[in-house]
C-alpha cells in the first residue's frame, strides 16, 4: 500500500534583532495549522510573513533590505534554516562641504544554511555585489530591457524586475562569474524550498496589476494597468466552470460510444434498494450542479426492473462518471455560496453562472455590477474566492489583515469561515492582523508581539 507524503509545514519561526529591537520565538501552537500574530504598529507582523514569502520564492534581495541579525526557520521533518546577517564595526565618514561626520554601518553578505537531522546540508553566501561587468552581461545576454538603475522590463512577460528577480530567474542564463553568488548548489536545498508553496493574500486585494494590451515600449508606465479584482475572479470562475463542462461533454461521448460494448460485457446487476438510493444522489448532486451553473440537463427516473438490472447498473455507473469530474469544484462553491449568502449580506446574494462565473442580485432580484458593492463586501468576495479557489492542499497561506473593510460581525466570524475552508483544502495559515475581533475567543491560536 503506497503512503501519502505528508505536507512539509512550518513549526517556528526565531528572529533575533529585527529591526535592531526586537527578538521573537514564534511557534505553531495546535493542530490547527493557524497562527495568528498580533501586536501594534511597527512591531513586524507583515515582515514575519514577509520573511516567509521571500524565503521560499528564493527572492533573498529581501533580506538584504531588512534589519536583522538572524533568522531560524524550523520546519516538519526535523529541516532548520538559518539565514545569518552581521553587520560591519562602525566608520564614521567625514563630508568636507557639510563640514561634519556621519556614522555608517557596512553591510556584509548573507550566510544561508539549511540543516536535516542537525547536519548541514549546504550553506551558501549570497552576494548583493552587482558590479557593472554583470550589469553588462544581463544586458547583452537576457531578453530585458533595461529602464532604470536597477530596474528591467521582461521582454517575454512585461514585467518590472529588479536584479534580485532578474538573478533568481535567469541564473542558469548568465555566465557562470555572472550568476555564481546567487546560485543553489545542492538538491536537496531546492527540494526543501520547494516543499513550501506560499500564496500570500496581501493587505491590498481590491486591485490587480495586469498586463496592458495598449502597452507601449517606449514607456515602461504604460507596460501594465490596475483592474479590479472581483471582476477577474469572475471570469476566472467562468473559465474554470466551462472547463468542466469540457471535460464532462468528453466524458460523456466516450461513455456513450462504448455504451453497446460495456453493456454486453458487464456481468454484474444491481438490485432495486441500491439502484433507488445511488439514483436518489445523484438526482440531489444534479439539483446543487444545476443551482451552480454546471449542469441543464436532468435525468428522468427510469422504472426498475430485474430484467433491465444489468442495463441499469451501467446506466447508473455512467451517469455517477459524469457528474464526478464536477465534485471538487462544486464542494468549493457550495460553501463559497454559503458563506456569503447564509452570513454575510444584507438584501443581496451572490449566484453562480456559467456566462458570467458569478453575479449579485438584490432581494427584488435585480442583477448588481460587481463593482456596485461596497468596499466591505468586495474584500469579503476576494478573500474568500482566494481562499477557496487560488489555494490548494498542502500550501501555506499568508494573510495580511484580513479585517480591512469588514464589519465587525464579519470579523467575528471569519476564523470559524476559515476553518470550514481548511477542512476542504488543507493548508497551513498565518495571519497577521490588528483586530480582536478575528481572533474572536481563540487565542491558543495568538502570538502576541508586544508581549
Amino acid at each position: 500500500m503506497n503512503s501519502i507524503k505528508s505536507p512539509t509545514l512550518v513549526k517556528s519561526i526565531e528572529i533575533k534583532g529585527l529591526f535592531e529591537i526586537f527578538n521573537y520565538k514564534i511557534e505553531y501552537p495546535t493542530k490547527e495549522n493557524v497562527l495568528i500574530i498580533t501586536g501594534p504598529n511597527g512591531f513586524g507582523k507583515t515582515q514575519v510573513l514577509n520573511i516567509i514569502f521571500n524565503l521560499f520564492n528564493r527572492k533573498f534581495g529581501f533580506f538584504n533590505k531588512l534589519v536583522f541579525e538572524q533568522i531560524t526557520i524550523c520546519l516538519s521533518g526535523n529541516i532548520k534554516i538559518i539565514i545569518d546577517k552581521t553587520i560591519e564595526d562602525e566608520q564614521f565618514e567625514f563630508f568636507p562641504k557639510e563640514k561634519k561626520f556621519e556614522r555608517t554601518k557596512e553591510k556584509k553578505d548573507l550566510n544561508f544554511s539549511f540543516y536535516e537531522n542537525n547536519k548541514v546540508i549546504e550553506h551558501f553566501n549570497y552576494s548583493f555585489e552587482v558590479s557593472d561587468k554583470i550589469i553588462k552581461m544581463i544586458d547583452a545576454f537576457l531578453p530585458v530591457r533595461r529602464i532604470s538603475p536597477e530596474q528591467w522590463i521582461d521582454h517575454r512577460t512585461d514585467q518590472i524586475l529588479d536584479i534580485d528577480e532578474i538573478m533568481q530567474t535567469y541564473a542558469d542564463q548568465l555566465p557562470s562569474e555572472a550568476s555564481q553568488s546567487s546560485r543553489i548548489q545542492s538538491i536537496r536545498t531546492n527540494e526543501i524550498l520547494d516543499s513550501i508553496n506560499v500564496h500570500l493574500i496581501r493587505e491590498q486585494r481590491l486591485l490587480k496589476k495586469v498586463q496592458n494590451p495598449d502597452r507601449n515600449y517606449r514607456n515602461e508606465r504604460e507596460q501594465s494597468m490596475m483592474i479590479e479584482t472581483i471582476q477577474t475572479y469572475a471570469s476566472e470562475l467562468k473559465k474554470l466552470i466551462i472547463e468542466k463542462s469540457q471535460q464532462s461533454f468528453i466524458i460523456s461521448q466516450n461513455l456513450d460510444s462504448t455504451y453497446p460494448n460495456r453493456l454486453i460485457s458487464e456481468k454484474s446487476t444491481v438490485s432495486k434498494d441500491e439502484y433507488d438510493s445511488r439514483f436518489e444522489e445523484l438526482t440531489k448532486k444534479q439539483e446543487k450542479l444545476t443551482r451552480n451553473g454546471l449542469y441543464e440537463s436532468k435525468q428522468k427516473a427510469l422504472s426498475y426492473s430485474q430484467d433491465d438490472s444489468k442495463a441499469l447498473l451501467v446506466y447508473l455507473n455512467d451517469l455517477e462518471q459524469k457528474l464526478s469530474v464536477f465534485d471538487e469544484l462544486l464542494e468549493k462553491l457550495e460553501l463559497f455560496t454559503s458563506i456569503l449568502n447564509e452570513r454575510r449580506f444584507t438584501y443581496k446574494s451572490i449566484a453562480i453562472d456559467r456566462e458570467r462565473g458569478f453575479y449579485f442580485k438584490t432581494s427584488n432580484n435585480k442583477t448588481l455590477e460587481l463593482n456596485e458593492l461596497s468596499s466591505g463586501e468586495q474584500h469579503e468576495v476576494v478573500l474568500l474566492y482566494e481562499l477557496i479557489f487560488k489555494t490548494k492542499s498542502g500550501i501555506m497561506v499568508l494573510i495580511d489583515e484580513p479585517e480591512i473593510s469588514l464589519h465587525i460581525s464579519w470579523q467575528k466570524e471569519f476564523l470559524d469561515d476559515l476553518l470550514r475552508i481548511i477542512d476542504i483544502q488543507h493548508f497551513q495559515v498565518l495571519i497577521a492582523t490588528h483586530s480582536p475581533s478575528i481572533i474572536n475567543d481563540r487565542w491558543d491560536l495568538v502570538y502576541n508581539l508586544e508581549k
